[in-house]
């Protein structure tokens, strides 16, 4: 599967998935691949950030499309949502 056009990248997410549970809940799988990828010695810094932004986006849509997960409060609008790098209230408005 093809993430990025980074094939470092791909290849560093892919072993990580190899890794992991899949029966693992959303909340642990993401933590345990982010700390994965995080290890991963043949990443840069920055490479590890954009794996990093990936695996948050699928973790993101994840918790909004099966609609569970750890809530947070917004900032913003004071709701609780689910996504952790926006607030799926406040792109509504």
């Amino acid at each position: 599967m093809s993430y990025t056009e980074n094939k470092l990248i791909n290849d560093a997410l892919n072993r990580s998935y190899a890794l992991l549970d899949s029966n693992l809940n959303n909340d642990a799988y993401y933590e345990l691949n982010k700390q994965i990828l995080l290890d991963d010695e043949s990443l840069t810094e920055n490479e590890k950030s954009k794996a990093i932004r990936l695996i948050t986006k699928i973790y993101d849509l994840n918790k909004l499309t099966f609609n569970e997960g750890t809530k947070r409060i917004c900032e913003n609008c004071s709701q609780e949502c689910l996504a952790i790098t926006y607030c799926e209230y406040c792109n509504v408005k």
